[in-house]
């Protein structure tokens, strides 16, 4: 049976055209160079330029969904195509907002030129295609009051004094007091549905999982998705390695991702449970209890875990179970009732099994046992000495803790500081009970009254309060009065004792110590709901969780504007980073207080997108020790303090040493105070941005000693390069690496264009290509055709049964028998009369032959390219009963196929297969329009007449009509692997 049958749309017959329609078509191509874009003419190498830039910026965050649509719209925007009309309005904004910088900084340029203004130098406006990655460094270099590198301080605000005058300066006046405008929006979150676990990975697991935690925690109604979660969450990854669904079907990252969500699920039902019955006088004593506490639940829920025989490990693993197992399973369990909205049944949960925790285990009560010690014998001394057993994955420690006068006492824990905790304890036992800690002196959890609303505060505190009162919903007294300590800094209250007592507040440090493991669990949910939305195989770099740090809680208190409403002291700035991390911390704990979970799907839309906007992603080192290791090179770091003590700064110099001995090094001044974490992070990043200036055309604007660094990086590139990994070999295609991005959505031209860039950088030297660089081209674009997240594959694998499904499912079919199945020793005359023969005797034919004697040499995959597209438009007219027309010519080394089909919906029923074909076969262009498809077939390059480093290049994208069949091939040193097994 026809496979168009029920597919295509019928429709009247269309008038005979004339023989030049083929001439119209092409032309019609010819002049699609540009593409409209909100009332803009964008060119099409501009666009291909912008989409992998944003493209990389979206790898950077690891939204691979949003990497890949930019990466694949990119191999769209070949001269002639028709990439869709209407972008997603997300790519729009972002399209736009970098078009608009560009033209910024063009102008800038311009300027700078017809002024005599321009000296060659790198700064942030040197260059069009500089904004997004100056954005990318300012994100990790400290903030600072300092003006930046290049930039002089502005003189307004400044007073002179002219010689003579007198030393005192009259104050300036205050200026008036503007009221912030703050966004207060509030926003109901959505997430997109849950990927389906496996039903041969959970089984009947998750009945048992649901059963017991019923049996537990009483009535509790859940759905079949959270039941299948739930048996998902039972394994434990030695039983997934042994399952054999490893890495195919579920990652070993779900179930170290649902343990995250776990554990901070436990936190903030801990600390709930904490604060609603105690508050304590300092934070280490929450911090140090909190600490307790959590050890205790994690100790407890992995015996009731074991207890209820719902640990599911290998069968290696089950021999000797450790106790740490049943504790991750448990975690787990906690997870996927975060997970799917069961967090009352979580706390339910947890408040059972850890009923106890909250007794004193002995007379100490809630002190500090470490610190205790500490204070008591610090005039005769203390140490501790340490000892260790057992393997790596179940280590024992032990810690005996010795005065100064002899006595000692001995305590053994899972890890260092939980040892010494437990010899601390132990020593203070065997303290006569004169010299004990008396519980009524270190037992400072007592509950104190509620807090109260300041009744006479600044105009700016009770704005800041109204304005926050609104955004996170907050109402009545007791709301005001968390809110109010949320916004009191110690400072004042150390200034304002009185009045902080008589209104019942205090400084807002315990709120801010809630709100950190709030915001923690904030972020993790988000994050983990939307990477298990994509599916369950993500990598060790999609199921990465950023670790909250100072510097993005500034930014969410900058977000608030909570540098004017906080209370502070006569001595404090509260425009200082600290103090408006703090405040943002104990704002959202003050919410959660109040709301609880519902944070989780009702926010205001300023912390939305603060959460939506965190990094997830590696900081500027790692990345570079992730790349530099790729290529052989070895680093270190070198700091050199500069400023005085209360404003230190330090220099970080970068010493690279690569696979040859040579060695450079680099450094970044600092900005203001900052860290050495802070400093290396800016030269980490000021490194990554000079080695992607080749790919953006940002050679030019490179000051001399920016181009050294980086044409030491690209010897050190080529010269250190050996066999890649899948996993490097996607680092190198989403972060622009020796032009692999360009030959990945087949810009031939701009790969070109890279390599005379490169060639120029590194002088007329001969630039040796390594048989692994050729390699690695082939690999990528490999994987780019036929790896597990190409286009095809993914056609391939669509399983709906709607038109649209199987019209791929066929496309996919018939493009993979094109890249396998080449003829060879053919014409194109041939394949069009074959086709002829044996279409003419089911449906009309017409063929206009216009080639003349003009030549053309195909590749055999391009003839396999003619062959299929003839057969798919000669099916689809077969199946609407009409007949087809082909036109034939050569122009300028081209072979144009004009297929004209009649009663044909052309775009419903070719489009999928075009842009398949286009984006699979190299050389190869389809085009469709509303009454034919346009095959362009572009002559083979001569890679002859190039430089060996673009021949390399250019010579893997030919390839492609022998990477879909070609045999397992074993590379010395490396495993078998399938030719379309790679995954980029």
């Amino acid at each position: 049976m026809n496979r168009w049958v029920g597919i295509v749309s019928l429709r009247e017959t269309a008038p005979p055209t004339p023989v030049h329609r083929i001439a119209l078509a092409i032309e019609a191509a010819r002049k699609r160079t540009s593409y409209q874009l909100v009332g803009r003419k964008v060119p099409y190498a501009r666009m291909r330029s912008a989409l992998r830039t944003l493209g990389q910026e979206h790898a950077r965050r690891y939204e691979w969904d949003r990497y890949l649509y930019c990466v694949e719209l990119a191999g769209d925007f070949f001269d002639g195509g028709e990439p869709p009309a209407r972008l997603p309005f997300w790519l729009t904004v972002e399209l736009q907002d970098l078009f608009e910088l560009q033209d910024l900084f063009e102008l800038q340029d311009l300027l700078d030129d017809r002024h005599g203004l321009r000296t060659g130098g790198r700064g942030k406006q040197s260059s069009p295609k500089r904004a997004p990655q100056s954005r990318r460094a300012d994100r990790h270099r400290p903030s600072s009051s300092f003006p930046s590198r290049g930039r002089k301080p502005s003189g307004s605000g400044t007073r002179h004094v002219l010689p003579g005058a007198a030393h005192r300066v009259p104050p300036e006046p205050a200026p008036p007091y503007i009221r912030a405008e703050r966004q207060l929006e509030v926003r109901d979150v959505t997430y997109p549905a849950l990927s389906e676990p496996p039903a041969a990975l959970v089984g009947t697991w998750g009945e048992t999982v649901r059963t017991a935690i019923q049996d537990t925690v009483g009535e509790w109604h859940a759905g079949v998705e959270t039941t299948a979660w739930l048996g998902l969450a039972a394994t434990h990854r030695s039983y997934l390695y042994e399952s054999g669904l490893c890495e195919v079907t579920v990652t070993p990252q779900v179930l170290g991702m649902l343990d995250k969500l776990g554990r901070s699920t436990i936190d903030v039902i801990l600390m709930d449970a904490w604060v609603a019955q105690r508050q304590p006088e300092k934070v280490g004593i929450q911090s140090s209890e909190h600490s307790r506490r959590s050890a205790a639940a994690r100790r407890a829920l992995g015996q009731w875990a074991a207890g209820h025989g719902l640990v599911r490990m290998g069968a290696g693993e089950a021999q000797r179970p450790a106790p740490s197992v049943a504790e991750g399973v448990a975690r787990q369990i906690l997870g996927v009732l975060s997970l799917t909205d069961a967090h009352e049944t979580a706390r339910r949960l947890v408040e059972t099994v850890c009923a106890g925790i909250d007794d004193p285990a002995d007379d100490m009560g809630d002190t500090d046992p470490v610190t205790e010690v500490q204070r008591l014998f610090a005039k005769e001394g203390l140490s501790y000495e340490y000892a260790e057993e057992g393997p790596d994955h179940e280590r024992t420690y032990t810690a005996v803790a010795r005065t100064g006068r002899g006595r000692s006492a001995q305590g053994t824990g899972r890890t260092k500081k939980a040892a010494r905790a437990a010899a601390a304890r132990a020593l203070l036992r065997s303290l006569p009970q004169a010299r004990r800690p008396q519980v009524a002196q270190v037992t400072s959890a007592r509950r104190m009254a509620p807090p109260q609303p300041y009744r006479n505060s600044p105009l700016r505190f009770r704005d800041t309060l109204t304005d926050l009162a609104a955004m996170f919903e907050l109402h009545g007294h007791r709301a005001e009065g968390l809110l109010a300590q949320a916004l009191t800094h110690a400072s004042y209250v150390y200034e304002n004792q009185a009045e902080a007592a008589a209104h019942h507040q205090r400084d807002n440090q315990l709120l801010a110590h809630h709100g950190s493991f709030v915001l923690g669990h904030l972020a993790r949910h988000m994050r983990i709901r939307r990477v298990l939305a994509h599916g369950l195989v993500p990598d060790e770099d999609e199921a990465r969780i950023h670790s909250l740090a100072n510097e993005d809680t500034v930014r969410l208190g900058t977000a608030l504007v909570l540098a004017d409403g906080v209370l502070t002291g006569r001595g404090e700035d509260g425009h200082r980073p600290g103090v408006v991390a703090n405040a943002a911390q104990a704002v959202v704990a003050t919410a959660w207080r109040v709301h609880g979970p519902r944070l989780l799907h009702r926010r205001p839309v300023v912390l939305d997108d603060w959460l939506s906007g965190l990094q997830h992603q590696h900081d500027p080192v790692t990345v570079l020790n992730i790349l530099v290791r790729t290529f052989g090179v070895t680093h270190a770091f070198e700091h050199e303090r500069t400023g005085p003590e209360h404003l230190q700064a330090y220099a970080s110099t970068l010493v690279l040493c690569d696979a040859r001995g040579r060695v450079h090094r680099w450094t970044v001044p600092p900005e203001g105070p900052c860290s050495k974490t802070d400093a290396d992070k800016a030269t980490a990043q000021d490194v990554l941005d000079i080695l992607s200036a080749p790919a953006d055309d940002l050679v030019d604007a490179l000051r001399p000693a920016e181009r050294d660094l980086l044409r030491y990086l690209l010897r050190a590139q080529l010269d250190g390069l050996g066999q890649t990994s899948e996993r490097q070999r996607a680092r190198m295609v989403s972060g622009g690496i020796l032009g692999t991005d360009l030959l990945a959505t087949g810009d031939l031209d701009a790969f070109r264009a890279w390599v005379g860039r490169v060639q120029t950088l590194l002088g007329t030297e001969d630039i040796t290509v390594p048989h692994a660089l050729s390699e690695l081209y082939r690999h990528v674009l490999r994987a780019t055709r036929f790896g597990p997240r190409s286009l095809l594959r993914r056609m391939a694998a669509d399983q709906g049964s709607d038109r649209a499904s199987i019209v791929r499912r066929n496309a996919a079919e018939a493009v993979r028998n094109a890249a396998r199945t080449g003829p060879r020793g053919v014409t194109v005359r041939d394949i069009v009369q074959n086709w002829w023969r044996d279409q003419a005797a089911r449906t009309g034919v017409t063929v206009r032959d216009d080639m003349r004697q003009e030549a053309f040499l195909p590749l055999s995959v391009q003839l396999a390219a003619l062959d299929e597209t003839l057969t798919w438009c000669g099916e689809a007219a077969e199946a609407a009963g009409s007949s087809v027309d082909v036109e034939l010519t050569v122009q300028d080394g081209t072979l144009h196929a004009w297929i004209g089909l009649h009663g044909v919906d052309v775009r419903a029923t070719c489009a999928d297969f075009a842009r398949l074909l286009s984006r699979t076969l190299p050389c190869t262009d389809c085009i469709v329009d509303d009454d034919h498809v346009l095959l362009r077939l572009h002559s083979r390059p001569d890679t002859e007449s190039l430089t060996p480093l673009a021949a390399a290049g250019i010579n893997a994208y030919l390839a492609g009509d022998e990477a879909a069949h070609r045999p397992l091939v074993v590379v010395p040193g490396e495993e078998p692997a399938a030719a379309d097994q790679e995954a980029p």
